[in-house]
């Protein structure tokens, strides 16, 4: 008779317990589910949607091309002090001196 309190706090702490996991289960799975739209029927905000991600397409193509083309250039004395002016800008921006 004097386990009756400790069994009764068991009990209840592994009900809360259970029943909380299931909770959380039935919200996750509540969650995952999706509403899917017709693809006949997009909305003026996915078409805007799909033009931008295809205008951001092209522009990382040129960008990709431009690398390509100045990769495949044999570097120059320019090309090399280009690089050292821009490298030693961006180490100034951490480093900045102070000349009094």
């Amino acid at each position: 008779m004097k386990y009756t309190p400790v069994l009764t706090a068991l009990s209840l702490t592994l009900t809360l317990g259970f029943m909380t996991q299931i909770g959380n289960a039935a919200a996750i799975k509540a969650t995952d589910t999706k509403i899917s739209f017709s693809p006949e029927k997009s909305s003026l905000i996915e078409k805007a949607l799909q033009q931008q991600k295809q205008g951001s397409q092209t522009f990382r193509n040129d960008n990709d091309l431009k690398v390509l083309t100045e990769i495949k250039v044999a570097p120059t004395q320019s090309f090399f002090a280009s690089q050292n002016q821009k490298f030693t800008r961006f180490v100034q921006v951490f480093f900045p001196q102070n000349n009094s």
